[in-house]
């Protein structure tokens, strides 16, 4: 189903986000505004 579909390319580790997972990336970016962590990219 499209959903299945969605769920497997959204867990899918992207060259882009450093061979992370968009959640993975999104952890990391709130944590780092969590505390207080100012990073270039």
């Amino acid at each position: 189903d499209l959903e299945g579909v969605a769920k497997t390319l959204n867990e899918r580790p992207r060259k882009t986000l450093g061979f992370k997972t968009p959640a993975e990336a999104m952890n990391e970016l709130l944590l780092s505004v969590i505390t207080g962590v100012a990073t270039t990219g």
